[in-house]
């Protein structure tokens, strides 16, 4: 071969080589991926009651929790077997990087339950937090197990007072509405006295140490015996201070982030209208007495139901009374649902009514689905 050729040939073949080698770490180079704040689940730690803790059956537990997301957790749920019992929501519309929540559960049968707490950021859910409580039938079968947490309370079912629970950390506003300003920030878990309410039930007048204050009644859980707790006209609303504002500049590019508007397509439950006696009276002061309630619910908003229950809690005690299960309700539509509740002493009572009381539905407001009706029950002659 001609040394010229040869030269020439060699070159060539280092070229080509040089170009796959060149080639090769483009292939395999891993892809460069942005990782977002938002790209991991929210995370749940159960920081009471302690695993395998044993509890009385038809005594309300208290399971305190914390979740925790780099963006915000908007809502806790707390499930038993594997059903929803209870749904809590932060107070902030895009949610809270650590919210805390006491969440309430009173089992109804003997033996082993098993618990899960789950958070989510939106559509994303955490991983389920597990606990399992042993349920037992008499206080004296209960081994003690330390509190391990310093934010929950102890309630008590004959409480004779009426008391809100926050089961996140909620405002304490000056007035029933956001309207108002904020006094203080109460924790999760703070217990407090119902003095008033508006008529709607959404909010109440509270006392907290010396400070009267108003929470939404959305956030709380309601126990002991709250008949007779009186409508409170609420002070009036703050208004923002004239100011000398210049006039409005035109601006030709237009914003890229339209106002919000309010979620369509979704239902809204509401208590329409309660009939039934408030007053009773006991045969011979003693023995029982029924009374028969009817419940209106009305879909308010702008799509069909799924199936949801409903009860009825009797206090005090806190006796739930299943209401009935209703499916497919229309928008606009309502149903008349009936109870019999007994009561067999004499007293004040409130039944609270509570429309979709597992929280299976998606709803335009979750304020609105409880009711109260005063009753009271009178000892014969």
């Amino acid at each position: 071969m001609h040394p010229i050729r040869g030269l020439v040939l060699c070159l060539a073949v280092l070229a080509l080589a040089a170009c796959n080698l060149s080639a090769e770490p483009d292939r395999v180079e891993p892809l460069v991926t942005a990782t977002g704040i938002a790209s991991g689940k929210p995370i749940v730690n159960i920081t009471s009651p302690a695993n395998n803790t044993e509890v009385v059956i038809n005594e309300r537990t208290l399971i305190s929790a914390t979740a925790t997301d780099t963006v915000g957790v908007q809502r806790v749920q707390l499930l038993a077997n594997g059903q929803i019992v209870k749904t809590v929501s932060s107070e902030a519309p895009s949610g809270d990087t650590s919210l805390s929540v006491v969440l309430d559960y009173t089992p109804r049968q003997l033996g082993e339950v098993n618990l899960a707490v789950v958070a989510y950021r939106g559509a994303v859910a955490s991983d389920p937090a597990p606990l399992t409580l042993i349920v037992r039938e008499q206080q004296q079968q209960v081994t003690a197990t330390a509190v391990q947490a310093t934010n929950v309370p102890q309630i008590n079912p004959n409480d004779p007072t009426c008391r809100i629970m926050t089961n996140v950390g909620l405002n304490l506003r000056s007035g029933p509405s956001t309207n108002y300003n904020v006094i203080t920030v109460l924790r999760a878990g703070t217990v407090a006295p119902i003095v008033g309410r508006i008529g709607t039930n959404e909010w109440w007048q509270v006392r907290v140490n010396t400070t009267i204050g108003w929470v939404s009644a959305a956030y709380t859980t309601v126990y002991g015996n709250c008949a007779g707790i009186p409508i409170v006209v609420p002070p009036p609303s703050p208004t923002s201070p004239v100011t000398n504002t210049p006039p409005p500049t035109f601006t030709p590019t237009p914003s890229a982030t339209p106002p919000p508007t309010a979620t369509p397509g979704l239902p809204d439950l509401v208590i329409s209208a309660i009939s039934g006696p408030q007053e009773l009276t006991l045969s011979g002061g003693a023995g029982e007495v029924v009374g028969e309630y009817a419940v209106t619910l009305t879909n308010t908003g702008d799509a069909i139901t799924t199936q949801f229950n409903n009860v009825v809690v009797k206090t005090p005690g806190n006796v739930e009374i299943p209401l009935g299960v209703v499916g497919s309700l229309g928008r606009n539509q309502s149903i008349l649902l009936t109870v019999e509740v007994t009561f067999d002493q004499p007293g004040d009572y409130l039944l609270q009514i509570r429309a979709d009381s597992d929280a299976n539905i998606a709803e335009l407001s979750e304020v609105n689905n409880t009711a109260v009706y005063d009753v009271t029950i009178l000892a014969g002659p």
